[in-house]
């Protein structure tokens, strides 16, 4: 399944609860709602962001800080991420 269809498949179910649930059957409709929410975190790899990986060690605050001054825009996770990998290489 391409990622785009992941990421549209919950909201077309929450639309299509949020109908139901306010023109028909309450009862069905919370239930597309929980089926959204199933197919929004169940469905695997994630959709939104990059899954956090691990660095071998510590990795430095000032060396982080120092990171996210040189690129302004960079997440903590980005700079974590650039700095860990810099000291692993090491």
């Amino acid at each position: 399944m391409t990622t785009w269809l992941r990421a549209l498949a919950p909201v077309a179910l929450t639309a299509i609860a949020l109908v139901v649930f306010f023109t028909g059957d309450r009862t069905i409709g919370m239930l597309l709602i929980v089926a959204a929410l199933g197919s929004a975190f169940l469905t695997g790899t994630s959709i939104l962001g990059r899954p956090v990986t691990r660095t071998s060690g510590q990795v430095d605050s000032d060396a982080v800080r120092a990171y996210r001054r040189a690129h302004p825009g960079s997440t903590i996770s980005e700079a974590v991420r650039a700095v860990g990998e810099d000291e692993s290489s090491r």
